[in-house]
């Protein structure tokens, strides 16, 4: 058997083939927005789908979809989404049924940050713990939950949605990508972090954090790198951001009682940084029982969402389950 996993994100789609015992036989991606129309990008998918299915000739497929934003997962639709922008795009998006039109194989389309939890279920810990939260961090905050041992996507398949969860007023606070206020993405995404980042800039115009970062658009890395090398506007930036990425984790724990939460995504690369303020947060509550045994830990996988939806498709192709009604 042989499971596909295709990762859509906002600048690059990633696609991992893996084969039964989990090993990687394949890779590749293309550019998100190398077409312009929807029906364009999901015949783009297609054409790789049916490329793999020739190369693995008389073996049984499945493939599983990662998608950002709002899953019907029982009907494979992506209902929402603010970070692709085909010309064509409109919510309650067919992808399943658009792929298998393209492909004869009807994959699972998942919420990605769900897909990458899996991943990290089966890859880095190995389905020991019991309950996780894994957390993706880039230009959005996606969050994806293992209970009880299997993937938990709700009765609505939009479980797990950390990156808006409100930790500012709702009227007040920073606009988030999704067009509410007060999201926790809006302070840790990359969006949030940049505009932290400028207005440190300005208030620090001769600043190491000014020297690394430069004119223009910057990688996130760029902060890291003035963290590293000790300047204390970077080093505030990344304090700040441990301290509300903690209030979101705190809030989760709380209500679910976890036995790890995982980090993963590019920003998770700074964790050296973060991390101090963040276990701070978490210590400091006052209802210490999901707190005394919680790990926070970093992914070390790499394509952490392609993988996930690779196994997570071998994994249904093995256990057929149904959703609840």
């Amino acid at each position: 058997m042989i499971g596909i996993g295709v990762d859509i994100g906002g600048t690059f789609v990633k696609i991992v083939v893996l084969n039964e015992n989990g090993t990687t036989v394949h890779t590749e991606k293309f550019e998100t927005h190398s077409v312009k129309t929807a029906q364009q990008f999901i015949a783009r998918i297609g054409q790789s789908v049916n490329e793999i299915k020739a190369k693995f000739a008389g073996q049984q497929l499945a493939v599983a979809v990662g998608a950002p934003g709002d899953v019907d997962n029982k009907q494979g639709i992506l209902r929402y989404n603010p970070n692709l922008h085909f010309e064509d795009l409109v919510n309650d998006w067919p992808i399943a049924k658009m792929l298998y039109e393209n492909t004869g194989i009807r994959p699972e389309v998942v919420n990605d940050a769900s897909l990458a939890a899996w991943g990290v279920y089966e890859k880095d810990l190995q389905r020991k713990p019991c309950n996780v939260l894994v957390v993706t961090m880039g230009t959005g905050i996606g969050g994806g939950l293992i209970i009880n041992r299997e993937l938990y996507q709700g009765s609505h398949g939009s479980a797990g949605e950390i990156g808006h969860t409100k930790i500012d007023d709702v009227t007040t606070g920073p606009q988030c990508g999704c067009g509410a206020h007060g999201c926790l993405e809006a302070f840790v995404g990359t969006i949030g972090i940049k505009r932290r980042v400028r207005a440190a800039m300005e208030a620090f115009p001769h600043s190491e954090l000014a020297k690394c970062v430069g004119d223009g658009d910057f990688k996130i890395a760029a902060v890291a790198e003035a963290a590293k090398k000790g300047c204390p506007a970077a080093l505030k930036i990344w304090e700040d951001t441990g301290r509300y990425l903690g209030i979101g984790i705190a809030n989760f724990a709380l209500i679910l009682d976890m036995d790890a939460v995982v980090l993963t995504g590019g920003v998770s690369g700074a964790a050296p940084y973060f991390m101090p303020a963040l276990m701070k947060v978490l210590s400091d509550q006052q209802i210490k029982t999901p707190f005394q045994h919680l790990q926070v830990l970093v992914s070390k996988t790499p394509d952490i969402g392609g993988v996930g939806a690779a196994l997570f498709a071998l994994h249904q192709a093995r256990h057929a389950t149904t959703p609840c009604a």
